[in-house]
């Protein structure tokens, strides 16, 4: 096993193998979808494709893949299901690498100063027993000083109950927007701007106080851990970094056989180059 050090040792030779900037549409490994699990408390994880997508930190029971049992903006989103104290995430990691089974990013995607905001929409499941007000969180993965040799990453996670709402919709898709207004709770960055551990503080008030050297990582959304049995769904997860947007739609593969509009077309198509073929007779 090799150490998040020594990862980041590798970050050249990720650089050669990590996309520029990820798909607008990322599909499973799998055709007709994905099911990553693990049952052991180690976390694991798996790439999807060479998209920069993991399917990442799984555990005790956890689930992640895309599929089509919650379809949003098209075939498929990516899919969640957790057990009393299982973990699941899917993440975009910047040239990341596998330690222990696991994923890391080794590189930058930004200056965290410069995160305008993030998007993206999630479902929770009407059979979930969890806590009424939790559904798939959204969160940005940081490196504190920018060196992504020493150890000191964490992040900022947004869930809806520490905005107002207490308890989520179910059986529907609800579309967030994090931004600079939007409270965010952290985790491995220390003290946080009110000194404590607040969930009180926005994002704005994050970017006000963490050191300019700070740096994003990666872009992760999930479930877990202790939440009790879970099932739900995002996609279309977004971020805006110094005006740049990313966004990313988790579809099934296209099926190769045309839609009945397409076969109206080819048809149409089909007719007028008969046409023309009688008419230079």
């Amino acid at each position: 096993m090799i150490t998040i050090r020594q990862a980041a040792a590798l970050s050249v030779v990720a650089l050669l193998a990590a996309p520029a900037a990820h798909a607008g549409v990322v599909n499973p490994n799998n055709p007709g979808g994905d099911a990553f699990s693990n049952p052991t408390g180690a976390n694991q994880g798996q790439a999807v494709g060479a998209s920069g997508w993991y399917y990442n930190n799984v555990r005790k029971g956890g689930t992640v893949g895309i599929d089509g049992s919650h379809p949003r903006s098209g075939n498929g989103s990516v899919a969640f299901s957790a057990p009393d104290d299982g973990k699941a995430d899917i993440e975009y990691l910047a040239g990341a690498v596998n330690v222990g089974g696991n994923y890391y990013a080794t590189q930058s995607l930004g200056a965290f100063s410069s995160l305008v905001s993030m998007s993206y929409d999630w479902y929770r499941d009407g059979t979930s027993a969890n806590n009424a007000g939790q559904h798939p969180s959204m969160r940005v993965l940081i490196d504190l000083d920018g060196n992504l040799m020493t150890n000191d990453r964490g992040g900022l996670v947004f869930e809806g109950i520490y905005n107002g709402r207490l308890v989520a919709p179910v059986d529907q898709w609800v579309s967030e927007l994090i931004d600079g207004n939007t409270k965010v709770w952290g985790f491995g960055l220390g003290a946080d701007p009110n000194g404590g551990y607040a969930y009180d503080s926005s994002l704005a008030d994050w970017q006000a106080f963490l050191p300019r050297t700070a740096t994003i990582v990666g872009f992760s959304s999930g479930v877990g851990s202790g939440w009790g049995p879970f099932s739900g769904a995002v996609d279309n997860l977004s971020w805006n970094i110094g005006g740049v947007s990313s966004s990313t739609n988790f579809e099934l593969a296209a099926n190769d056989v045309p839609e009945p509009a397409t076969f109206g077309l080819l048809a149409i198509g089909a007719a007028g180059l008969a046409a023309r073929r009688r008419r230079a007779r």
